[in-house]
């Protein structure tokens, strides 16, 4: 039964990384697909962008916490508080960049990706 210690972080870190993944494969559509001189969209790239970023930033530190979990890289009490104050600000400008920077009316620009 030692082996569910392993299994329940690493599909925790995976659901992250294909969050992470799907966020930046919307964030280069919407690059692609929307032009600069609205300030409509401009609003919208900066918040994905932001929120990508921040996005990044969190599944990084995540992956690191895991390697402390893991027993991988040692940890001290420093590097941990480090570690969190860090990840919980990336989840701040994660929800800043979602609800206060990206516009709330989805219906000017829907995201959708079209195969």
């Amino acid at each position: 039964m030692e082996w569910h210690n392993y299994v329940v972080p690493i599909l925790f870190l995976s659901v992250f990384i294909y969050g992470f993944v799907k966020q930046v494969q919307q964030s280069v559509l919407l690059y692609k697909t929307g032009s600069p001189n609205n300030p409509f969209n401009k609003r919208l790239l900066l918040g994905n962008h932001l929120y990508s970023f921040s996005f990044g930033g969190f599944v990084t530190l995540l992956i690191l916490n895991g390697f402390f979990y893991l027993g991988v890289l040692p940890q001290t009490e420093q590097i941990g508080n480090t570690v969190s104050l860090v990840s919980f600000l990336f989840l701040l400008l994660m929800f800043i960049s979602k609800f206060a920077i990206i516009p709330k009316d989805q219906f000017h620009y829907p995201i959708r990706n079209r195969r």
